[in-house]
């Protein structure tokens, strides 16, 4: 099983979080919904791979509010381990343009996540985050 290093980032405006539609193409859960993520360059640190990440897929600058505690969560199926850092990051506007790795985006209550066909691990993110 290979370990990856990546990051998420939730992000918040106005009382409500940003969830991504993942593109039909996409190599891992195609068209389902997600948070900003991405894997951690090497020597790059986590805090700089999530604003980075949030700014390539939306278009947004954000800062970090809060840090979660890593956790694992383990694709036997894929044979993939993932080892996740979520952060809490506020952004000034919901003026988001897609970048190529998602179809679409909507700005919701976080307590409606449970009505979307999520990626994995979407609801642990917010419980890390104190939000669950």
């Amino acid at each position: 099983m290979k370990t990856y290093f990546v990051v998420t980032g939730i992000v918040k405006n106005k009382g409500k979080v940003l969830i991504l539609r993942k593109s039909p193409n996409d190599y891992s859960y195609p068209g389902r919904w997600s948070f900003c993520s991405g894997y951690v360059k090497e020597f790059e640190a986590a805090e700089d791979t999530v604003l980075r990440e949030i700014k390539e897929e939306t278009g947004l600058s954000a800062k970090i509010v809060k840090k979660g505690i890593l956790f694992q969560k383990n694709d036997i199926k894929n044979k993939r381990c993932w080892v996740i850092k979520p952060f809490l990051c506020e952004v000034e506007s919901q003026n988001v343009k897609l970048d190529r790795e998602n179809a679409e985006f909507r700005w919701i209550i976080y307590k409606d996540i449970k009505k979307y066909p999520t990626v994995p691990g979407l609801e642990k993110d917010l419980k890390v985050l104190g939000l669950k």
